[in-house]
Protein backbone atom coordinates (compact mmCIF):
# COMPACT_ATOMS: atom_id res chain seq x y z
CA UNK A 1 0.00 0.00 0.00
CA UNK A 2 1.28 3.50 -0.86
CA UNK A 3 0.00 6.88 0.24
CA UNK A 4 0.79 10.45 -0.78
CA UNK A 5 0.11 13.39 1.49
CA UNK A 6 -0.05 17.15 1.92
CA UNK A 7 3.24 16.83 3.83
CA UNK A 8 4.90 16.00 0.44
CA UNK A 9 5.90 12.51 1.58
CA UNK A 10 5.10 9.07 0.18
CA UNK A 11 4.60 6.25 2.68
CA UNK A 12 4.90 2.54 1.92
CA UNK A 13 3.11 -0.12 3.97
CA UNK A 14 3.22 -3.92 3.90
CA UNK A 15 -0.31 -5.27 4.11
CA UNK A 16 0.68 -8.92 4.84
CA UNK A 17 3.01 -7.78 7.65
CA UNK A 18 0.65 -4.98 8.72
CA UNK A 19 3.46 -2.50 9.15
CA UNK A 20 5.02 0.69 7.78
CA UNK A 21 8.08 -0.07 5.65
CA UNK A 22 9.47 3.21 4.33
CA UNK A 23 9.25 6.84 3.28
CA UNK A 24 9.99 8.40 -0.11
CA UNK A 25 10.98 12.07 0.04
CA UNK A 26 11.55 14.33 -2.93
CA UNK A 27 8.45 16.36 -3.66
CA UNK A 28 8.38 19.97 -2.49
CA UNK A 29 4.60 20.38 -2.27
CA UNK A 30 1.31 18.50 -1.93
CA UNK A 31 1.29 15.04 -3.56
CA UNK A 32 -1.84 14.50 -5.66
CA UNK A 33 -1.42 10.94 -6.92
CA UNK A 34 0.78 7.86 -6.41
CA UNK A 35 0.62 4.63 -8.42
CA UNK A 36 2.43 1.29 -8.48
CA UNK A 37 3.73 -0.05 -11.78
CA UNK A 38 2.02 -3.25 -13.00
CA UNK A 39 4.85 -5.37 -11.53
CA UNK A 40 4.92 -3.30 -8.29
CA UNK A 41 8.65 -2.65 -8.68
CA UNK A 42 8.24 1.08 -9.37
CA UNK A 43 6.14 3.96 -8.05
CA UNK A 44 5.08 7.05 -9.99
CA UNK A 45 4.02 10.16 -8.08
CA UNK A 46 2.93 13.68 -8.97
CA UNK A 47 1.91 16.86 -7.23
CA UNK A 48 1.58 20.58 -6.95
CA UNK A 49 5.33 21.08 -7.49
CA UNK A 50 4.69 20.52 -11.26
CA UNK A 51 6.72 17.28 -11.31
CA UNK A 52 6.28 13.56 -11.87
CA UNK A 53 8.71 11.34 -10.01
CA UNK A 54 9.69 7.72 -10.64
CA UNK A 55 10.84 5.63 -7.66
CA UNK A 56 12.45 2.23 -7.08
CA UNK A 57 10.34 0.39 -4.49
CA UNK A 58 13.03 -2.02 -3.28
CA UNK A 59 15.80 0.55 -2.95
CA UNK A 60 13.38 3.30 -1.86
CA UNK A 61 15.29 5.58 -4.19
CA UNK A 62 14.34 8.27 -6.69
CA UNK A 63 15.08 7.16 -10.26
CA UNK A 64 14.04 10.21 -12.26
CA UNK A 65 12.07 13.47 -12.13
CA UNK A 66 10.05 14.59 -15.14
CA UNK A 67 9.66 18.38 -15.29
CA UNK A 68 7.49 19.09 -18.31
CA UNK A 69 4.21 20.47 -16.98
CA UNK A 70 3.68 24.19 -16.39
CA UNK A 71 1.39 23.75 -13.37
CA UNK A 72 0.45 21.22 -10.73
CA UNK A 73 0.05 17.60 -11.83
CA UNK A 74 -3.21 15.99 -10.69
CA UNK A 75 -2.90 12.43 -11.92
CA UNK A 76 -0.40 9.86 -13.15
CA UNK A 77 -0.92 6.37 -14.59
CA UNK A 78 1.32 3.51 -15.77
CA UNK A 79 0.58 1.88 -19.11
CA UNK A 80 -0.50 -1.78 -18.80
CA UNK A 81 2.92 -3.00 -20.00
CA UNK A 82 4.69 -0.74 -17.51
CA UNK A 83 6.89 1.00 -20.08
CA UNK A 84 5.20 4.41 -20.03
CA UNK A 85 3.56 6.80 -17.61
CA UNK A 86 0.88 9.33 -18.49
CA UNK A 87 0.17 12.51 -16.56
CA UNK A 88 -2.64 15.06 -16.47
CA UNK A 89 -2.21 18.58 -15.18
CA UNK A 90 -3.80 21.86 -14.16
CA UNK A 91 -2.11 23.21 -17.32
CA UNK A 92 -4.84 21.30 -19.28
CA UNK A 93 -2.32 18.99 -20.94
CA UNK A 94 -1.66 15.25 -21.02
CA UNK A 95 1.90 14.02 -21.38
CA UNK A 96 3.22 10.51 -21.93
CA UNK A 97 6.77 9.53 -20.96
CA UNK A 98 8.84 6.45 -21.81
CA UNK A 99 10.35 5.39 -18.49
CA UNK A 100 13.14 3.44 -20.22
CA UNK A 101 14.53 6.41 -22.13
CA UNK A 102 13.20 8.98 -19.61
CA UNK A 103 11.85 10.99 -22.55
CA UNK A 104 8.59 12.73 -23.34
CA UNK A 105 7.07 10.83 -26.27
CA UNK A 106 3.56 12.30 -26.59
CA UNK A 107 1.93 15.62 -25.72
CA UNK A 108 -1.75 16.51 -25.97
CA UNK A 109 -3.40 19.91 -25.55
CA UNK A 110 -6.16 17.88 -24.04
CA UNK A 111 -8.86 19.92 -22.33
CA UNK A 112 -10.04 23.49 -21.74
CA UNK A 113 -9.57 23.12 -17.96
CA UNK A 114 -7.58 20.98 -15.52
CA UNK A 115 -7.14 17.29 -16.32
CA UNK A 116 -8.39 15.37 -13.28
CA UNK A 117 -8.10 11.66 -14.02
CA UNK A 118 -6.53 9.21 -16.48
CA UNK A 119 -6.93 5.50 -17.17
CA UNK A 120 -5.50 3.13 -19.80
CA UNK A 121 -7.61 0.64 -21.68
CA UNK A 122 -6.43 -2.90 -20.77
CA UNK A 123 -4.90 -3.33 -24.24
CA UNK A 124 -2.75 -0.23 -23.73
CA UNK A 125 -3.81 1.36 -27.02
CA UNK A 126 -6.26 3.87 -25.57
CA UNK A 127 -6.22 6.41 -22.76
CA UNK A 128 -9.27 8.02 -21.17
CA UNK A 129 -9.16 11.44 -19.51
CA UNK A 130 -11.59 13.55 -17.51
CA UNK A 131 -11.52 17.24 -16.76
CA UNK A 132 -12.88 20.21 -14.90
CA UNK A 133 -14.34 21.24 -18.29
CA UNK A 134 -17.08 18.59 -17.78
CA UNK A 135 -15.88 16.35 -20.62
CA UNK A 136 -14.37 12.90 -20.99
CA UNK A 137 -12.01 12.13 -23.87
CA UNK A 138 -10.71 8.89 -25.36
CA UNK A 139 -7.25 9.03 -26.93
CA UNK A 140 -5.62 6.65 -29.40
CA UNK A 141 -2.07 6.62 -28.01
CA UNK A 142 -0.78 4.37 -30.81
CA UNK A 143 -1.59 6.90 -33.53
CA UNK A 144 -1.47 9.95 -31.28
CA UNK A 145 -4.98 11.28 -31.85
CA UNK A 146 -8.29 11.86 -30.14
CA UNK A 147 -11.03 9.31 -30.85
CA UNK A 148 -14.01 11.02 -29.29
CA UNK A 149 -15.26 13.46 -26.67
CA UNK A 150 -18.05 12.46 -24.29
CA UNK A 151 -20.56 14.88 -22.81
CA UNK A 152 -22.83 13.74 -20.01
CA UNK A 153 -21.94 15.37 -16.71
CA UNK A 154 -23.21 18.74 -15.54
CA UNK A 155 -19.98 19.81 -13.91
CA UNK A 156 -16.34 18.78 -13.47
CA UNK A 157 -15.59 15.08 -14.03
CA UNK A 158 -13.34 13.97 -11.19
CA UNK A 159 -12.67 10.32 -12.01
CA UNK A 160 -12.76 7.83 -14.88
CA UNK A 161 -11.90 4.14 -15.09
CA UNK A 162 -12.17 1.31 -17.63
CA UNK A 163 -13.70 -2.04 -16.73
CA UNK A 164 -11.28 -4.98 -16.57
CA UNK A 165 -12.21 -6.14 -20.07
CA UNK A 166 -12.26 -2.59 -21.46
CA UNK A 167 -15.80 -2.89 -22.82
CA UNK A 168 -17.10 -0.21 -20.46
CA UNK A 169 -15.85 2.80 -18.57
CA UNK A 170 -17.36 4.73 -15.70
CA UNK A 171 -17.18 8.38 -14.74
CA UNK A 172 -17.96 10.32 -11.60
CA UNK A 173 -18.36 14.07 -11.18
CA UNK A 174 -19.22 16.91 -8.88
CA UNK A 175 -22.81 16.63 -10.12
CA UNK A 176 -23.00 13.58 -7.79
CA UNK A 177 -23.69 11.27 -10.72
CA UNK A 178 -21.87 8.05 -11.62
CA UNK A 179 -22.26 7.10 -15.28
CA UNK A 180 -21.38 3.79 -16.95
CA UNK A 181 -20.59 4.02 -20.67
CA UNK A 182 -20.01 1.55 -23.50
CA UNK A 183 -16.45 2.21 -24.65
CA UNK A 184 -16.68 1.11 -28.33
CA UNK A 185 -12.92 1.17 -28.82
CA UNK A 186 -12.04 -2.48 -29.43
CA UNK A 187 -13.48 -2.79 -32.91
CA UNK A 188 -13.55 0.64 -34.45
CA UNK A 189 -12.30 4.17 -33.96
CA UNK A 190 -13.53 7.56 -34.99
CA UNK A 191 -11.82 10.15 -37.19
CA UNK A 192 -9.43 12.54 -35.50
CA UNK A 193 -11.18 15.30 -33.62
CA UNK A 194 -14.71 13.97 -34.20
CA UNK A 195 -16.98 14.47 -31.22
CA UNK A 196 -19.43 11.79 -30.18
CA UNK A 197 -22.14 12.30 -27.62
CA UNK A 198 -22.33 8.71 -26.47
CA UNK A 199 -25.39 7.30 -24.81
CA UNK A 200 -24.65 6.05 -21.32
CA UNK A 201 -25.61 2.55 -20.29
CA UNK A 202 -26.64 3.44 -16.74
CA UNK A 203 -26.39 6.45 -14.46
CA UNK A 204 -26.62 6.62 -10.69
CA UNK A 205 -27.36 9.68 -8.57
CA UNK A 206 -26.61 9.95 -4.88
CA UNK A 207 -29.66 10.38 -2.68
Amino acid sequence: LITGSNDSQIKLFSIPEKKFTGTFQGHSSIIKCVKFSPDSRLIASCGDDHTIKLWDVTKKKLIHTFIDHLDGVNTVKFSPDGTCISSGSVDKKIKIFDIRSKRLIQHYDAHSASVMSLCYHPNGKYLISSSMDSTIKIWDVVNGQILYTVHGHEGPVCSVDFSRDGDYFCSGGTDQVLIIWKSNVAGEGFPKGEKKKKKNVKSYTSS
